[in-house]
């Protein structure tokens, strides 16, 4: 269960096709370091939201245990390789490359009108391998 509720945003107009699901695990090495994370996260967070192509954005964070889950949804890949080559994410992960313990991504198809979970695609991306 996580200390605090997940973050979610999603767009006015989520588009009509299945689009695409990023899933991304982040494991902080050091404790000190989640309030610093944490104010990055919210600057991407308000990067997203204005992003072409961005359909919805939930942040899972559990603190105390330096782990953080965001699941996002984009119309298509082009739109988010975009929005991860653009400053602050761009520059942010860069700054936390090396203080991660544990990093990855998966992309899922989407559901067409389903605006996807945390834990749903969290599932979905574990059964996918």
């Amino acid at each position: 269960m996580p200390l605090i509720p997940d973050l979610p945003w999603t767009a006015t107009d989520i588009g009509s096709g299945p689009g695409v699901v990023y899933v991304t695990h982040l494991h902080l090495r050091r404790l000190r370091d989640v309030p610093a994370f944490l104010r990055d996260s919210r600057a991407i967070r308000t990067q997203t939201m204005a992003s072409p192509g961005a359909r919805s954005l939930m942040l899972r964070a559990q603190p105390l245990a330096r782990r953080f889950t965001t699941v996002s949804w984009w119309d298509d890949e082009p739109s988010a390789r975009a929005f991860v080559r653009t400053d602050p994410h761009r520059a942010a992960m860069r700054r936390w490359r090396p203080g991660m313990q544990d990093f990855r991504n998966r992309v899922l198809p989407g559901i067409a009108g389903e605006v996807p979970t945390v834990s749903a695609s969290v599932a979905r991306a574990a059964s996918a391998g």
